[in-house]
């Protein structure tokens, strides 16, 4: 069975702020059908990963998961390393950050080809915000703004292990939903506000809330359908 989790965002209850992706972790770990799955976290798109990596550690051996981390240094020095730890995972969750260092990286260690095979072999993919984008055929993303070289969101290119459009972060700036409107023209987008996550099971999707006043919308061109 395929299956793939993509959150649109929201804290993960690092410092003092409030963890409101709970209940989506939560239905992540239950997805493996294991009392203590192997939980590996991915955070290239992250300049605070080792900090990151924390956080989710805490979380999810909470859910009684075992946790371990894709360090930089493994993929640079230890391919072997890193194709085992993908290769054991039962969920393999690719941290948010800037989207398109995360898809550099990726490419450039050639870990698309063994994040499909996880997939296909039914290791539950999960992707928060950049994470999310990197999972499906495209998103809508903040990476050339972050960079500084466009002023401007913009369609980034994932790896297509969901075939469709997403946008993490949606109604979190204005401004960005209206730049999603401008260029949308004929797609189809899954919008996600924070705390929300789209489960994907066999390519038939389902919704989930941790924060129950927050939407999932499918937006088109003329269209914003509120799905949950």
């Amino acid at each position: 069975m395929k299956k793939c989790v993509l959150i649109g965002g929201g804290e993960i209850g690092r410092g003092t702020t409030q963890y409101e992706t709970r209940k989506i972790d939560e239905a992540i770990v239950q997805l493996t059908e294991k009392n203590n799955p192997n939980f590996l976290f991915i955070g290239l798109a992250s300049s605070y990963a080792d900090s990151y990596y924390d956080t989710i550690k805490k979380n999810y051996q909470n859910l009684g998961c075992i946790t371990v981390y894709l360090k930089k240094n493994n993929l640079i020095y230890n391919p072997d390393i890193v194709e085992n730890k993908i290769k054991n995972a039962d969920i393999l969750y690719i941290g948010g950050g800037d989207t398109i260092k995360l898809i550099d990286y990726c490419k450039q260690y050639h870990l698309e080809p063994l994040l499909k095979e996880a997939y296909l072999k039914g290791c539950v993919m999960v992707g928060i915000s950049a994470g999310a984008i990197l999972l499906c055929k495209e998103g809508f993303s903040d990476s050339y703004i972050l960079r500084g070289e466009n002023d401007k969101h913009q369609f980034i290119e994932g790896f297509n292990i969901q075939n469709i459009s997403i946008c993490p972060h949606f109604h979190k700036n204005p401004i960005k939903d209206q730049e999603l409107k401008e260029l949308i023209h004929n797609r189809e987008v899954y919008a996600l506000e924070d705390g929300t996550a789209l489960i994907c099971i066999n390519n038939q999707i389902e919704y989930i809330k941790s924060i129950p006043e927050h939407r999932i919308y499918l937006v088109t061109k003329t269209k914003e359908i509120v799905l949950q």
